[in-house]
């Protein structure tokens, strides 16, 4: 796409600016995201331009947008650029530019024209702005309650239809979206293509309702068959709406909500319709900045594992330990997973730190290993890493670099509920598990309703039996007889039951009375410090909590 098709946009905080979307880096030569925090004067050729505390030549006024032709704009690489430029205050008190290259004269004006619409489907290629808005009549003029709403419309894998029809059929899809978008709005709407596969509405309204309702009909009309070379398609949309009172906001930050607004359709499953909510938006960029900590942490080496007890009571021994990841954050202080791991259980990253910490406690495994302790250690594996396609590569490649160790001496715990809604993967991965010596547990079992003929299936080694029921086993007769016919299920199965929650040796006795001598819990330790761990097991095994059975 030619330069001149970009219109780049500029918000300016105090001389700064704060954000900058994707033509403005394409047009002034910069990677994208470099231009964040770089003061505005910097990308104006002519510094008396820079607007400031004493003035300047372009000056924004409190209420409404001023234009301003041929400002010459600096790019990265020492070049200039002209261009026409438009400024506007924002709610928040900041200014939002949207700039384009200058073009004059009739042949000028006439690519003008053309550079604001989309060749595919000759509908605009942006939307208007709320003067271009005014310009023309309409009959809820001057009313206080007047709406508009900005909606962002994604086409829902929509690269399947490219897969099936070849790009020649997905531009005749694309064609035939335009002609149902701009027949299924009112003749004062603004249809508009600012992306591939997705589409902008501009609607004047007078409630909420209206706008539900015409959003409503828009997706059933999308969702009728498309005919594609004698055959049928269907197509799906999501749809994200930003609805303000008339002349709020600049046209430009509304889409940016209902852009913001779409995700949450898309997240949620699609084919659906998200109104911009300022207070979720603020939540969802607070998860931002906590997930770029969260990378930042992983970099500079902030995070730790901690390492969990697991023995057996009936001989007195220490069977293994269970990784736990802390994050040792500068500010805060040592953070317990419940503060940051919600917040990536579906994003990559909960990849990433899981792969972390299979990478530490094998490296771990193997100091202790060469210090003349030989343990196992168990990794907790979320749904969304486990099921990763390089996660057996990825895990083959941690135990190949310290050949030393024995089969077995990673174990990894995979959650019950995981099983159950991905049942043919994880039975998948467990098997390719149990090929590199690697055995699998179920953790907190009991709380997904597993059928037994999942668990027969399921070639796990252990079932670790969820803390919920074990703590409450010496009050409570349900919470007892739950934890019994768990321990009957897994023996009948040839399955290994380890106890989690176990707070106290009264615990501990319950649990043999009932044939589990598995345990771990704050009654035999809470998480340790990998140098702790050599002597821990020493003292534990010199003077067993419960003694140590004959024949032990």
């Amino acid at each position: 796409m030619s330069n001149r098709n970009l219109a780049g946009h500029l918000k300016i905080c105090d001389g700064q600016i704060v954000w900058a979307d994707e033509d403005a880096h394409n047009l002034l030569g910069y990677p994208l995201g470099a231009l964040a925090d770089m003061p505005f004067a910097d990308v104006l050729a002519n510094e008396q331009d820079a607007p400031g505390p004493e003035g300047g030549a372009m000056q924004v006024p409190a209420l409404g947008a001023i234009y301003y032709e041929r400002v010459t704009l600096q790019g990265q690489q020492g070049g200039t650029l002209l261009t026409d430029m438009r400024g506007e205050r924002m709610d928040d008190l900041c200014i939002l530019w949207s700039f384009k290259l200058a073009v004059r004269g009739v042949r000028g004006e006439r690519l003008d024209v053309l550079s604001r619409h989309d060749a595919l489907t000759r509908l605009p290629n942006r939307i208007p702005s709320v003067e271009e808005l005014s310009q023309t009549p309409h009959p809820h003029d001057g009313n206080a309650g007047r709406l508009l709403a900005v909606c962002y419309l994604d086409l829902d894998r929509f690269r399947d239809i490219n897969d099936s029809f070849g790009p020649v059929g997905g531009d005749a899809v694309l064609r035939e979206v335009a002609r149902r978008l701009k027949a299924a709005v009112p003749h004062d709407a603004t249809v508009a293509r600012v992306g591939g596969d997705e589409f902008a509405l501009v609607l004047p309204l007078s409630s909420e309702e209206q706008c539900r309702a015409l959003l409503r009909q828009i997706l059933a009309r999308l969702a009728h068959p498309f005919r594609l070379q004698d055959r049928s398609a269907r197509l799906r949309a999501s749809v994200g709406v930003a609805l303000m009172a008339h002349g709020a906001q600049p046209t430009e930050v509304m889409l940016q909500h209902a852009q913001h607004a779409v995700f949450f359709a898309k997240r949620a499953g699609g084919s659906q319709m998200h109104f911009f909510d300022a207070d979720q938006a603020l939540e969802e960029q607070q998860e931002q900045q906590i997930r770029q900590r969260i990378r930042e942490g992983l970099a500079q080496h902030e995070f730790i594992l901690a390492y969990q007890p697991k023995v057996d009571m009936r001989c007195g021994t220490v069977i293994g330990f269970e990784a736990l990841v802390r994050w040792q954050h500068p500010e805060r202080g040592l953070l317990q997973p419940a503060a940051f791991v919600p917040m990536i259980e579906d994003h990559e990253l909960v990849e990433r730190l899981g792969d972390w910490a299979l990478g530490e406690s094998v490296r771990q495994a193997a100091q202790w290993l060469a210090a003349g302790v030989q343990t196992s250690v168990s990794v907790n594996i979320s749904p969304r890493h486990l099921l990763r396609p390089d996660f057996i590569e990825r895990l083959a490649f941690h135990l190949g670099r310290f050949p030393q160790l024995h089969a077995g001496v990673l174990e990894l715990e995979i959650l019950e509920t995981t099983a159950i809604k991905d049942f043919s993967a994880v039975a998948e991965f467990i098997g390719a598990c149990k090929e590199l010596g690697v055995p699998v547990t179920m953790d907190d079992f009991g709380t997904g309703y597993s059928s037994l003929t999942y668990l027969r299936q399921l070639p796990v080694a252990a079932l670790k039996l969820d803390h919920s029921f074990v703590r409450g086993m010496l009050e409570d007769a349900e919470d007892q007889a739950i934890v019994k016919g768990i321990l009957v299920m897994a023996h009948g199965l040839g399955r290994k039951a380890i106890a989690e929650g176990v707070e106290s040796v009264a615990h501990g006795d319950a649990l043999m009375a009932l044939g589990c001598t598995l345990g771990q819990g704050y009654g035999i330790a809470r998480p340790l410090p990998p140098d702790q761990v050599p002597d821990w097991i020493a003292g534990f095994e010199r003077a067993p909590p419960w003694g140590r059975a004959p024949g032990c």
